[in-house]
Formats: C-alpha cells, structure tokens, sequence
C-alpha cells in the first residue's frame, strides 16, 4: 500500500506592520518555489495581517505585491511617526485611541479592494481558514472557503471584508460589519492560527495528525519585551503606550502555540521567526521607512540563515 503523502499547512501569525517581515520571507520562498506559494500547501490560515497574507496567497496575488503594499503605502494606514520617547508624547498618542480607532481602515480597504477585486471567498483556488471575533455576539469566528461541506456557509463573503474583520485590531481600526454582525481582529483569541489550522485538517478535512507538516511564520515578536521594563504598578498608559498589551499578546500567544505544535507534531513542524530588536523603535501600527528597512533587514537575515534541509521543508520539495 502506498504511503500518503504529507497534507502541508501553512499558518501565518498576526503583528499588524511587523507583517512586513512575514511578507518579505514569504516573498523569498515564493521566488524559490517559482510558482505561487499556495500551491505548495492543502491549507493556508493567516490571523490579522497573517489573514490579509494567507487571503492573498490564496487568490495566488504575488507576494511582491502585498510587499509593495506595505512599503509603499504603509504610511496611509498605518502611521508615519515614530514611536514617541516621552511620557507627554506617550499621553498624546494613547489620546488618539480613547474615544475612537486610531485609524478609519479606510486606505486600507482602499488598498486591499484593488487587489481582491470583487472576489469572494469560493472564488480562492486554494483552501484557507482565517481567524475573526464576532464582537456582537462575543464568538469566536474561522471564515473558511468551502473546502468540503463542514466548511461551507462563508463561501460569499468578500475577500476584502474578511481581511478587514480579521485585521481589526480593537482601538486601532473600526470593527467590521459582515452580514449581520460586527467582526474584530481574530488575534483576539488566536495570534498564531495554528492550533485552528491542525484543528480543522484534523476534524472537519478528515486528516490523520500524523500526515501533518506546518510552516508556522511569526512577526518578528520572539523574545519581545517592553523597551522600558515593566512596573509592579503600571496602569492604562504604561499597558497600552507603545502598543505593549497588543505586543505581549502576540507574543506569548506565538510562543505557547510553538511550544504545543512542537509537542504534537515534533520534527513535522517548522518555525520561521525572528528575535525582537528592543531598540529598534519597531511597533504594531509604525510604518516609518526606517522601520520598514529594519523589517526587511531581519527577513533577509532569516532567509540567509535557512539551510538547504530548512528551505526543502519550508517549499514541501
């Protein structure tokens, strides 16, 4: 009897502009596998910017792309500030997130409806998941193309409505109305989808767990910690300045994730991430050029590093 081949997962983690590292590694295996990069997976899933990623690998959008997405209009979306070193700056710039999202999402949608063009989400030729969160009903929510019949029920909704509902982080952009219901950042409950990936191979794809192989990419967030320390007796503004809360979410989430794949699938999962460069000025929504030049100087470092074993489990060949 002939062996099964391997079902291979692609999982893709959240960290709003730190995405540019991801993108720019993404970028480096899809010019290494010379074809667009989902077809080397059975299942992609992508939270937050990782979902506005795996979207677009679904719909085989070229990686370069969403890089130039990035570069070259990052600044509309996101901020062109760096991060501020005062504790007056670090007032102000909570100030912009207290009564209101810091950011419309509007050059968003803009930027992504010109690359999703319409399309829905059973016109994807590849299979996704895509974690949100259902704030008018406080659920979780995994849009999903309708691979198999367990499955189905997202199959029209927009591509671009379901990048911005899993890519709305809480203060930072508006919640998303799909249908009837308000939707926000999946990264709420799962920064890292790779335990939602394994979950729906496993149970609603009928994948035996021992087929499995995951190429799980994160933001860039290993080993983060608040540039500053931390206090015994930090309030809203020593939490939220500098986007710390979001930042330890994403990270400790990555970590517990990595460290539960690795037990479950041992040598079939692969991690590809990067340390956090406390002094770097880095941050959730800094889109200055400096910052990107950082991000793609850490990507490139990542790809260097890979060995000819690294990349041949990373593209599946």
């Amino acid at each position: 009897m002939a062996e099964e081949r391997p079902f291979r997962i692609l999982s893709l983690a959240g960290g709003g502009y730190l995405g540019l590292y991801t993108a720019w590694v993404l970028a480096g295996l899809e010019a290494r596998a010379g074809e667009p990069l989902a077809r080397r997976f059975d299942l992609i899933a992508g939270t937050s910017v990782g979902g506005l990623l795996a979207l677009a690998l679904a719909f085989e959008v070229p990686v370069a792309v969403v890089v130039s997405l990035f570069r070259e209009r990052g600044s509309e979306i996101f901020s062109a500030r760096g991060l501020p070193t005062s504790r007056v700056g670090r007032l102000i710039d909570l100030t912009r997130a207290v009564l209101g999202p810091k950011y419309s999402g509007e050059a968003l949608r803009k930027a992504l409806s010109e690359i999703f063009d319409g399309r829905r989400l059973m016109d994807a030729p590849h299979n996704l998941v895509v974690p949100a969160v259902n704030v008018s009903l406080s659920q979780t929510k995994v849009f999903k193309t309708p691979h198999v019949d367990a499955s189905a029920g997202d199959e029209r909704v927009l591509a671009v409505d379901v990048a911005m509902a899993t890519s709305a982080a809480p203060a930072y952009f508006p919640s998303v109305k799909v249908g009837r219901h308000l939707y926000a950042d999946g990264g709420i409950f799962a920064v890292a989808p790779d335990q939602v990936a394994l979950h729906e191979a496993e149970h609603f794809m009928g994948v035996s767990p021992e087929r499995v192989e995951m190429l799980s990419i994160g933001t860039a967030t290993a080993g983060y910690k608040p540039a500053d320390g931390v206090d015994a007796d930090d309030g809203a503004v020593g939490w939220l300045s500098d986007g710390r809360l979001i930042l330890t979410t994403v990270a400790v989430q990555q970590q517990h994730v990595e460290s539960m794949l690795e037990d479950r699938l041992g040598p079939r999962y692969q991690r590809i991430d990067a340390e956090w460069p406390a002094e770097a000025g880095l941050g959730i929504d800094v889109a200055t050029p400096e910052a990107a030049d950082t991000l793609v100087r850490m990507a490139e470092r990542t790809l260097a590093r890979m060995s000819s074993s690294d990349w041949k489990r990373a593209l599946g060949r």
